[in-house]
């Protein structure tokens, strides 16, 4: 199945006596890249929500958020480092005695210090935390794939439609393209019997000049690999996947040769037909940009 590269889903699992929730976002981009917030002390569960993400996602920009809702807040306490104390209140008696200075030690000295007092907080239960976040990433991922292929499905529909369209236009093409021949034909014989007034015409030498433009307006091998483009395009849709580069790449490639029967034809019919097709071929290159 097509998958669109643009979707959302939300999370959520039960964690200590509140739940973790994750929301996950997705929207075009040329690589899969994941961007996580909400897990900055927790650097080795995010390369586990990267390879979980990957398993799902083959491409686009992912924004991740874990946020934990309801869960009491973690026990703190406040400790002191009576060694260092001790070693402070020793090198303030020993700088005192040197300077003969007076008076007692004032203690908001040590209090002051960010070395001294540490606020504690309990142990964090991290396997736990991890177990929740996990499974809330796979609920969201599950909605974000089913929303994926949901627009995939509309992106399918919608390239299906226009693929037709290029292919009636190409068909066209080359109706038309053999009138070109035969236009140039008599025009070079009308404009060479107005020159020769009414003498005879030299029919092998017009035959050559006719037979030298033919071979360069030709454009059978350009419509030819036009259809070949489309038929794999259709399948490479149909087949669905991660199959938006080769889209990419196929579009491109039917540019190149709309460009070049437009060059080579030399007729005004073709070359409106020609616009048409480009015109058609930029929608559907819009299109691909957001497919997986």
């Amino acid at each position: 199945m097509l998958k669109s590269m643009t979707g959302f889903g939300r999370g959520e699992a039960p964690y200590g006596d509140g739940s973790v929730i994750v929301e996950v976002t997705t929207v075009n981009g040329r690589h899969l890249d994941v961007a996580v917030r909400g897990l900055r002390a927790y650097g080795s569960l995010e390369l586990k929500i990267r390879g979980l993400v990957g398993e799902k996602v083959g491409r686009g920009s992912v924004h991740l958020n874990v946020a934990v809702r309801g869960t009491t807040p973690t026990a703190k306490r406040v400790a002191a480092d009576v060694e260092f104390a001790r070693e402070y209140v020793n090198e303030f008696e020993r700088l005192r005695y040197a300077l003969g200075l007076k008076g007692n030690f004032p203690l908001d000295a040590l209090t002051s210090s960010e070395w001294f007092l540490v606020v504690e907080e309990e142990a964090h239960d991290e396997g736990a935390f991890t177990e929740s976040v996990v499974a809330a990433l796979e609920a969201a991922l599950t909605r974000v794939v089913e929303m994926r292929e949901a627009e995939g499905a509309k992106l399918a529909a919608d390239l299906d439609e226009r693929l037709r369209r290029v292919e009636k236009l190409i068909d066209d093409v080359a109706a038309h393209a053999p009138e070109v021949t035969a236009a140039y034909r008599d025009k070079l014989a009308a404009r060479a019997a107005e020159l020769a007034l009414n003498a005879s015409i030299d029919e092998s030498r017009l035959e050559a000049e006719v037979a030298l433009f033919a071979d360069r307006a030709d454009v059978s091998e350009e419509i030819v690999r036009t259809r070949a483009h489309l038929h794999a395009f259709a399948d490479a849709v149909t087949g669905g996947g991660r199959v938006g580069r080769r889209l990419d790449f196929l579009t491109i490639e039917m540019n190149r040769e709309a460009n070049t029967i437009a060059a080579k034809a030399q007729a005004a019919h073709i070359a409106s037909t020609v616009i048409e097709i480009k015109d058609l071929l930029e929608q559907i290159r819009e299109q691909v940009q957001n497919v997986e």
